[in-house]
Protein backbone atom coordinates (compact mmCIF):
# COMPACT_ATOMS: atom_id res chain seq x y z
CA UNK A 1 0.00 0.00 0.00
CA UNK A 2 1.58 3.28 -1.05
CA UNK A 3 -0.48 5.58 1.13
CA UNK A 4 -2.27 5.00 4.38
CA UNK A 5 -6.07 4.96 4.28
CA UNK A 6 -7.26 7.51 6.84
CA UNK A 7 -10.82 7.59 8.15
CA UNK A 8 -11.65 10.66 10.25
CA UNK A 9 -13.85 10.74 13.32
CA UNK A 10 -17.34 12.12 12.75
CA UNK A 11 -18.07 14.97 15.16
CA UNK A 12 -21.80 14.68 14.41
CA UNK A 13 -21.91 10.95 15.25
CA UNK A 14 -19.85 11.54 18.40
CA UNK A 15 -22.26 14.27 19.57
CA UNK A 16 -25.22 11.93 18.95
CA UNK A 17 -23.50 9.19 20.98
CA UNK A 18 -22.88 11.70 23.79
CA UNK A 19 -26.54 12.77 23.76
CA UNK A 20 -27.69 9.11 23.84
CA UNK A 21 -25.37 8.32 26.75
CA UNK A 22 -26.51 11.45 28.61
CA UNK A 23 -30.13 10.38 28.17
CA UNK A 24 -29.46 6.86 29.52
CA UNK A 25 -27.36 8.36 32.32
CA UNK A 26 -30.22 10.67 33.34
CA UNK A 27 -32.68 7.76 33.23
CA UNK A 28 -30.35 5.66 35.39
CA UNK A 29 -30.03 8.45 37.97
CA UNK A 30 -33.84 8.81 37.98
CA UNK A 31 -34.21 5.05 38.64
CA UNK A 32 -31.57 5.20 41.38
CA UNK A 33 -33.39 8.05 43.16
CA UNK A 34 -36.87 6.55 42.73
CA UNK A 35 -36.19 2.83 43.20
CA UNK A 36 -38.80 2.45 45.95
CA UNK A 37 -41.57 3.70 43.67
CA UNK A 38 -40.58 1.53 40.70
CA UNK A 39 -41.48 -2.12 40.64
CA UNK A 40 -41.56 -4.63 37.82
CA UNK A 41 -42.22 -8.36 37.83
CA UNK A 42 -38.49 -9.03 37.48
CA UNK A 43 -37.27 -6.47 40.01
CA UNK A 44 -39.64 -5.94 42.91
CA UNK A 45 -36.82 -5.28 45.32
CA UNK A 46 -35.62 -1.62 45.35
CA UNK A 47 -32.08 -2.85 46.07
CA UNK A 48 -32.00 -4.68 42.71
CA UNK A 49 -33.29 -1.55 40.94
CA UNK A 50 -30.58 0.55 42.60
CA UNK A 51 -27.87 -1.99 41.72
CA UNK A 52 -28.95 -1.99 38.06
CA UNK A 53 -29.04 1.82 38.07
CA UNK A 54 -25.52 2.08 39.55
CA UNK A 55 -24.13 -0.35 36.96
CA UNK A 56 -25.83 1.65 34.19
CA UNK A 57 -24.49 4.94 35.60
CA UNK A 58 -20.94 3.57 35.66
CA UNK A 59 -21.24 2.07 32.17
CA UNK A 60 -22.84 5.04 30.41
CA UNK A 61 -20.74 7.49 32.40
CA UNK A 62 -17.52 5.80 31.25
CA UNK A 63 -18.70 5.78 27.63
CA UNK A 64 -19.78 9.42 27.88
CA UNK A 65 -16.36 10.48 29.21
CA UNK A 66 -14.39 8.49 26.61
CA UNK A 67 -16.50 9.73 23.68
CA UNK A 68 -16.38 13.30 24.99
CA UNK A 69 -12.55 13.09 24.99
CA UNK A 70 -12.60 11.80 21.40
CA UNK A 71 -14.69 14.78 20.36
CA UNK A 72 -11.71 17.06 21.01
CA UNK A 73 -8.96 14.83 19.61
CA UNK A 74 -7.15 15.81 16.44
CA UNK A 75 -6.27 12.18 15.64
CA UNK A 76 -7.75 10.07 12.88
CA UNK A 77 -10.48 7.64 13.83
CA UNK A 78 -8.84 4.83 11.91
CA UNK A 79 -5.72 4.36 9.81
CA UNK A 80 -5.24 1.32 7.59
CA UNK A 81 -1.60 0.83 6.60
CA UNK A 82 0.84 -1.91 5.65
CA UNK A 83 1.41 -2.53 9.37
CA UNK A 84 -2.24 -3.08 10.22
CA UNK A 85 -5.39 -1.32 11.39
CA UNK A 86 -4.84 1.49 13.87
CA UNK A 87 -8.22 1.88 15.56
CA UNK A 88 -9.12 5.02 17.50
CA UNK A 89 -12.82 4.91 16.63
CA UNK A 90 -14.37 4.39 20.06
CA UNK A 91 -13.70 4.24 23.78
CA UNK A 92 -12.63 0.59 23.67
CA UNK A 93 -10.26 0.93 20.71
CA UNK A 94 -6.96 -0.87 21.23
CA UNK A 95 -4.71 1.04 18.82
CA UNK A 96 -2.68 -0.96 16.29
CA UNK A 97 -4.00 -4.38 15.28
CA UNK A 98 -1.17 -5.88 13.26
CA UNK A 99 -2.00 -7.75 10.04
CA UNK A 100 0.29 -10.59 11.07
CA UNK A 101 -1.89 -11.15 14.17
CA UNK A 102 -5.22 -11.19 12.31
CA UNK A 103 -6.59 -14.64 11.48
CA UNK A 104 -10.10 -13.79 10.36
CA UNK A 105 -12.59 -10.93 10.06
CA UNK A 106 -16.27 -11.55 10.75
CA UNK A 107 -19.36 -9.37 10.75
CA UNK A 108 -21.91 -9.30 13.56
CA UNK A 109 -24.87 -7.19 14.57
CA UNK A 110 -26.58 -6.27 17.83
CA UNK A 111 -29.95 -4.67 17.21
CA UNK A 112 -29.20 -2.03 14.55
CA UNK A 113 -25.45 -1.76 15.21
CA UNK A 114 -23.18 -3.66 12.82
CA UNK A 115 -19.55 -4.29 13.70
CA UNK A 116 -16.53 -6.26 12.56
CA UNK A 117 -15.02 -8.89 14.83
CA UNK A 118 -11.27 -9.24 14.40
CA UNK A 119 -10.02 -12.74 15.31
CA UNK A 120 -6.37 -12.55 16.39
CA UNK A 121 -3.76 -15.26 17.05
CA UNK A 122 -2.98 -14.10 20.58
CA UNK A 123 -5.97 -12.33 22.19
CA UNK A 124 -4.08 -11.96 25.51
CA UNK A 125 -1.57 -9.64 23.78
CA UNK A 126 -4.37 -7.17 23.07
CA UNK A 127 -6.14 -7.70 26.40
CA UNK A 128 -2.86 -6.91 28.21
CA UNK A 129 -2.41 -3.75 26.10
CA UNK A 130 -5.72 -2.26 27.27
CA UNK A 131 -5.06 1.20 28.68
CA UNK A 132 -7.62 0.96 31.49
CA UNK A 133 -9.45 -1.62 33.60
CA UNK A 134 -12.75 -0.48 32.06
CA UNK A 135 -11.44 -1.09 28.53
CA UNK A 136 -9.98 -4.46 29.56
CA UNK A 137 -13.29 -5.55 31.13
CA UNK A 138 -15.26 -4.65 27.97
CA UNK A 139 -12.69 -6.49 25.84
CA UNK A 140 -12.91 -9.56 28.11
CA UNK A 141 -16.71 -9.47 27.79
CA UNK A 142 -16.27 -9.37 23.98
CA UNK A 143 -13.91 -12.35 24.27
CA UNK A 144 -16.52 -14.34 26.21
CA UNK A 145 -19.38 -13.38 23.90
CA UNK A 146 -17.73 -13.39 20.46
CA UNK A 147 -14.47 -15.31 20.88
CA UNK A 148 -12.33 -12.22 20.25
CA UNK A 149 -11.60 -9.09 22.27
CA UNK A 150 -11.46 -6.81 19.22
CA UNK A 151 -14.47 -5.28 17.49
CA UNK A 152 -14.72 -2.31 15.15
CA UNK A 153 -17.87 -0.32 14.41
CA UNK A 154 -18.48 2.74 12.28
CA UNK A 155 -20.31 4.49 15.13
CA UNK A 156 -17.83 7.35 15.56
CA UNK A 157 -16.37 7.40 12.04
CA UNK A 158 -17.24 9.50 8.99
CA UNK A 159 -17.42 6.44 6.72
CA UNK A 160 -20.40 4.09 6.78
CA UNK A 161 -20.12 0.49 7.89
CA UNK A 162 -20.19 -1.08 4.41
CA UNK A 163 -17.33 1.06 3.14
CA UNK A 164 -15.23 0.35 6.25
CA UNK A 165 -16.00 -3.37 6.02
CA UNK A 166 -15.10 -3.67 2.32
CA UNK A 167 -11.90 -1.61 2.75
CA UNK A 168 -10.65 -3.62 5.74
CA UNK A 169 -11.47 -6.97 4.12
CA UNK A 170 -9.84 -5.93 0.83
CA UNK A 171 -6.65 -4.86 2.63
CA UNK A 172 -6.68 -7.99 4.82
CA UNK A 173 -6.83 -10.21 1.73
CA UNK A 174 -4.09 -8.16 0.07
CA UNK A 175 -1.86 -8.39 3.14
CA UNK A 176 -2.33 -12.16 3.41
CA UNK A 177 -0.83 -12.45 -0.09
CA UNK A 178 2.29 -10.52 0.97
CA UNK A 179 4.78 -12.45 3.15
CA UNK A 180 5.21 -10.62 6.44
CA UNK A 181 8.66 -9.28 7.28
CA UNK A 182 9.77 -9.60 10.88
CA UNK A 183 10.23 -6.21 12.50
CA UNK A 184 13.39 -5.62 14.51
CA UNK A 185 11.79 -2.97 16.68
CA UNK A 186 8.40 -2.72 18.36
CA UNK A 187 5.72 -0.92 16.35
CA UNK A 188 4.25 2.24 17.84
CA UNK A 189 1.43 4.49 16.68
CA UNK A 190 4.06 6.94 15.41
CA UNK A 191 5.28 4.27 12.98
CA UNK A 192 1.97 4.08 11.15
Amino acid sequence: MKDNIEIPLSRIKLVLIILGCAMFLALSVFILLNAENMQTRKAENPFIMRAIAVIAILFFGAILISVFKKLFQNRMGMIISDKGIWDNSNGVSIGLIEWQDIQNIRKSQVMLTKFLLIDVKNPEKYLNNASSKFKASIMRRNMQTYGTPISISSGGLKWGFRKIESTIIREFKRQKQIPFMQSTKPTTNKDI
